[in-house]
Parts: C-alpha cells; structure tokens; sequence
C-alpha cells in the first residue's frame, strides 16, 4: 500500500483532510492584502520593489504596443536588456508577475512612471497564499490533516516570510516555484509516469524563469532521483531536464537571439555583481567576505523558536521512515542551499532573503514533529482532544512574532536572540532594505520641509529615494522631491533641512560626527529599536563650507545620534 493510499484510509475523504490548509491560505491571503499599503497599514518601500516594478510595467507596455512585433530579434534586444551595460539581473517571470497585477490598476497604463508599489504587491500576497496551500496539501497527503494544518500554519508564522509576501519583489516567487518544483518531482515520483515528470520539469522551468535560485534545486532533485530510480532513473531525469530547460528557454526571448552566449552572461552575474554591505556580529562585511556561518545563524534566529523545536522534532520522527522518501529530498534541497550560501566566498546579504525557500522546506519538518509530539506513546492515556488542543496551542504561540513585529516583519529575530532589541546587542542588522520608514515619518517631513526636497539615507540605488517619495500620498501631493543621499556623506545638503534616515547598520558608519547632535523629530520603534528618524539638519550646516564640502576640522565615526531631545515616536 502506498503513502498515499495509507493517508487516505486513514483520514478520510480528501477534501474533507485538506480543510486545514486551505482555511490557513484564506486568511493568510485576507491578512497580506489588508496590510499591503506602504508606510500605512503595510511596510514601506523597500529597495527593489520600484526597480522590479518598473520593469515589470515596461514589458507590459511593450507587449501592448508591439503585439506580435515584441518577439522580433530587435525588439527583443530592446526589450530584455534593462542594464544598458551588461545583461538582465534577472529572468522574465517575476517581473511579468509584478507587471500585469499593477497593470490591472494602472489607471495611466502609457506612462511609463511608476506611480506606486502597492497594486504590483497584491502579485506576491497571491504567491504567498498559494505557497502555504502548497506545503500545507503536501504534509495533508503524507502525514495527515493535522500536520497539513500545521505545516500551513508554520509557513506564514514565519515573519520573515509573511513580511516578504508584502513585497512586490522577487524573493516569494522564488521560494513559491523553487518548492513547487521539489513538490512536483515528489509528486511524480508516487506516480511513475512519464508525464507527470514532464509536468515537474515544467514547473522547474518556471523556478528557472523566476531567478537563478532554480538552478539551485537542480542537485538534490537529480541525486534524489538517481537514488530513488536507480537504473531506470535515464528517461525520466531526461524528460523532467529536458522540460524544464525548455520552458526557461522559450519564456525568456533574450535567449533566443543569442542562446549560449546569453545563458553565459546570465550566470556571469552570479559572482560578477556589485558588492553589497552587510553587518553581523557586530561588524561590516563585504558581502563575499561574511563568515561561513551567517546563512546558519541566521535560520536559527528568525525561525519562531517553537518551530524550531517542532522542525527537529519532525527530523527526529522521519529519521527512519522508509514511507516518506520525498521527506528526505526536502531536507536534502534545506541542507544544500543552506550550505551553498555558506560556501567560503558565495556572496549573501539582506538576512535570510537569498534563502527564503529553506523556510517553507522547514514547515513540512515542522508539520511532521506536530503529529509525531500528538501521537507520542508517552501520552496515550490522554484524550487525543486534549493533545491536540496543547499542541495546537503552542502552534498557535508561535505567532506572536507577527503581532510584535507588525508591519516591519524583516525585522524579526525570534527568543533566541531576545528579540530585535536582543538581536540589536548581538550585532545583527536591524533594517536592511528601508520597510521601517513609516508615512507619518515622510508626512512630517513633508510639512515640516515646505516644499523644499527631503533626503533619505542609506541610499542603495539611485531609484530608492525616488521610490519613497511618489509612494507617499504627503509627498506626492505636495510635490516634495526625494533625493538619496550617497553614501560617503560628502555631498552639499543645499536647501535641504531634513534627511530621513533608516536603520541599516551595515551603510551606516563613518558618518559625520557632527550628526551625533542632531535632532531627532520623529521615530518609529519597534521593540525599542528605531527603524526609522526624521532628523533635522539645518543645525548641521556649520560643518561644510560655502562650495557643500565637509570641513576637515569635523571628525566622523560610528553615528548613534547620541543626547536626543524629546521626540514624536510611532
């Protein structure tokens, strides 16, 4: 008898068992599309969300204007080639995503400004909701409607992913189509047909098209196979390759005009790419100089403790279970990009951004130690109702982290560490892409600045400042410009008297002294950790000299913003 047949003998009706699940994805969906607004009910604009937008925006209108003409050769190149020096950073996929969900809002789809992040971010709620479906179907057909419930649950309890579910970026699609792809090979695998390996390599495709995170799924997926079928592993690896590759080579036509020269650069950008800044333990890394263990700690600390505890209780339980070899290709794909962002030299930043997909992997662990914990022979005599509502209970526990932390959940660290204020003391980063800027921050801004433009610091991209800005109703009616602010802190202020800062630690040293007597006019806290301030600068003035230049004479160091005066707080 098979997994399969055993789960439903033993639970019933399938779509009775699958309730759980899809009651978890309902209200996740309802709960992400209720706090999506920027700096209101939802995080702010974080860095990359104007860029993948827009880009987005930009196939689609192409797309509506050349009609058949967008697969011409010259068209193509036009249309892909977003860096003018080098190749697109990414596949086609995500940003189609974004493009079409803002385009069913657009209410001046010809223009080609983006006027806002918010209508592209219902895409990435949608993902969200379909990836907890996802996990939580897969642990209902394996170990039961209460570990499916479970697994559902650990999803989204998650901070750290239910706050990337706000995003209109890349990093929920990747970790939705990379888990689809080892669900499907899963799938496959119970059905031994050819053409549910077809299917699988479809849905890889898709991983593939998203980011070159779907390259990363490829080694478990192949030696588990090999494990698996032994010597009839040839036709069905081939068809699940050939598939997949396909689809990524018919969904991005920038390859067509170019093919292995094209995929060459496309790779290239993996390791050839800007440096990005980040800080753990205490100090600033270059991103391919952080210590082997950041990828490691950093799933420890933002994982909900108690998921942790189930997750390795569920490792415990499967440890020997010959009925659920998929359970061992979901570890597997875990441990193997774990250990690839951990890899000497692999660049990694932005927390656990570029390893989202382990976090889901790690909700079917989860879901697995839940039914384990309710069926443990240690408690038998006790009313299976009353194991399950303790158990149930403590599941239910685990997402406080979503309540403390609202709507700036990349901030999360879990017990742990203490929290973010624990986490701050330990040298962990605090915000790393600008979600903490709140709109009564830019709205103070705004009125305090009257007209004149508003710099906003760290700057990571020229689009970043720009982005907050139209993003505010306050500034975007008044018309305030938004200016970044370069990181070297040498530039003239000129009219501006106030700078919006926000708490990346990692871009945030060697600012002038003089800042350290700033006053701070408004702040949003988090746990008594500020991730956001409007600070005037007007004060500041005497430390350049009449051409914008730093005076010599004023020194720089860590910046703390130290004797504050009274201050409105969020």
């Amino acid at each position: 008898m098979t997994t399969e047949q055993q789960a439903s003998r033993a639970f019933g009706r399938p779509e009775v068992r699958a309730g759980g699940p899809v009651v978890i994805a309902v209200l996740t969906l309802g709960a992400t599309l209720a706090t999506l607004g920027p700096g209101t009910t939802g995080p702010g604009v974080t860095c990359d969300e104007w860029y993948h937008v827009g880009v987005g925006k930009e196939l689609v209108t192409a797309l509506r204007h050349q009609g058949p003409q967008f697969f011409a050769p010259g068209n193509i190149a036009r249309n892909f080639r977003w860096d003018p020096e080098g190749p697109p950073a990414h596949p086609p996929l995500g940003n189609w995503l974004l493009g079409w969900a803002y385009h069913l809002f657009d209410l001046s789809p010809d223009e080609s400004l983006v006027g806002s992040v918010l209508p592209a971010r219902f895409a990435p709620a949608v993902a969200l909701a379909i990836l907890v479906l996802l996990v939580g179907l897969w642990s209902v057909r394996v170990d039961g409607p209460w570990a499916g419930t479970v697994a559902a649950a650990a999803v989204v309890f998650v901070p750290r992913v239910f706050g990337h579910g706000h995003l209109a970026a890349l990093d929920t699609f990747t970790a939705l189509f990379c888990v689809a792809s080892i669900l499907a090979v899963a799938w496959a695998d119970t059905r031994a047909r050819l053409g549910w390996y077809a299917l699988a390599g479809f849905v890889w495709g898709l991983a593939l098209l998203t980011r070159m995170h779907g390259f990363l799924v490829a080694p478990p997926i192949v030696l588990w196979m090999v494990w698996r079928l032994r010597r009839r592993a040839g036709p069905p690896l081939a068809i699940w390759a050939g598939t997949g590759l396909a689809t990524f080579f018919a969904g991005w036509p920038w390859l067509w005009i170019a093919p292995w020269a094209h995929l060459r650069q496309y790779l290239g950008t993996a390791t050839h790419r800007l440096t990005v800044h980040v800080f753990y333990l205490g100090r600033v890394w270059d991103d391919h100089q952080v210590p082997w263990h950041y990828p490691i700690v950093m799933f420890l600390v933002v994982v909900p403790a108690g998921l942790l505890l189930l997750g390795g209780a569920g490792l415990w339980a499967k440890r020997r279970a010959d009925d659920d070899p998929a359970f061992r290709l979901i570890v597997a794909t875990l441990a193997f990009m774990l250990l690839t962002f951990a890899w000497p030299g692999t660049p990694v930043y932005d927390g656990v951004r570029l390893f989202l997909t382990t976090l889901p992997l790690w909700a079917v662990a989860v879901g697995a130690g839940a039914r384990w914990l309710v069926e443990h022979r240690r408690w038998r005599g006790v009313p299976q109702a009353a194991r399950l509502a303790i158990v149930g209970s403590f599941v239910a526990l685990q997402a406080f982290g979503l309540v403390a932390c609202h709507p700036c959940h990349l901030s999360h660290y879990n017990l742990l560490v203490g929290g973010l204020w624990g986490a701050e003391k330990l040298g962990f980063e605090v915000d790393y892409w600008g979600h903490g800027v709140r709109e009564s921050l830019v709205a103070e801004a705004v009125r305090r600045g009257q007209g004149t433009p508003i710099l906003f610091a760290p700057s990571l991209a020229p689009w970043q400042a720009h982005s907050v800005g139209v993003a505010s109703p306050s500034a975007a009616e008044n018309e305030v410009p938004f200016e970044g602010w370069p990181g070297d802190w040498n530039r003239p202020i000129g009219a501006s008297r106030y700078v919006i800062v926000y708490h990346r630690r990692a871009d945030l040293p060697d600012i002038p002294r003089h800042f350290e007597s700033a006053w701070v006019i408004r702040e949003h806290l988090q746990q008594g950790v500020w991730l956001s301030r409007l600070v005037e600068i007007e004060s500041l003035l005497e430390g350049y000299d009449a051409g914008g230049t730093r005076q010599p004479s004023a020194p720089v160091g860590p910046w703390t913003i130290g004797p504050r005066r009274p201050s409105t707080v969020d």
